[in-house]
């Protein structure tokens, strides 16, 4: 599998305008427009919403990981949305979310999917990586920060 960081680019982070859980993610999905990543966008927007409403991915420490397998993905991506402000995303630990990781994969992708949330994860537990992503000044120093795998 490629490293992390293989799996987005400068142009999936996004500092979010949105402060409503549902309009991050669309906020973040429509990033891959025009990708190569997503044949139906609207798609992709419908299956993430429909599976925050049956249970949230704000797994507590300030973090999402907002994820759907479909068929019109042609190739597994995620998307990097960072929240100063903080969103409520109904938490496991009840507190605002700063960073929205935002997966999308094929519906055939299921062992790379899988690897990935988990490279994801395994990245992120670590509070000081987290803590330089928000505040990283700029979309390729984040980029950079997954790179450190």
């Amino acid at each position: 599998m490629k490293k992390v960081s293989e799996y987005t680019n400068v142009k999936f982070i996004k500092r979010l305008k949105s402060r409503n859980k549902f309009r991050a993610i669309e906020e973040l999905a429509r990033l891959f427009d025009g990708a190569q990543v997503c044949a139906d966008i609207d798609e992709l927007v419908h299956a993430l919403v429909e599976r925050e409403k049956i249970m949230s991915t704000g797994i507590g420490l300030g973090l999402a990981i907002p994820h759907a397998k479909i068929k019109s993905v042609k190739d597994i991506a995620f998307a990097i949305g960072i929240s100063k402000a903080g969103i409520n995303f109904d938490s496991i630990d009840g507190k605002p979310v700063h960073l929205l990781i935002l997966v999308a994969a094929g519906d055939r992708q299921h062992k790379d999917y899988l690897t990935l949330l988990s490279k994801i994860m395994s990245i992120l537990k670590d509070e000081t990586r987290r803590s330089e992503i928000v505040k990283a000044g700029n979309a390729a120093k984040i980029i950079d920060i997954l790179a450190l795998e």
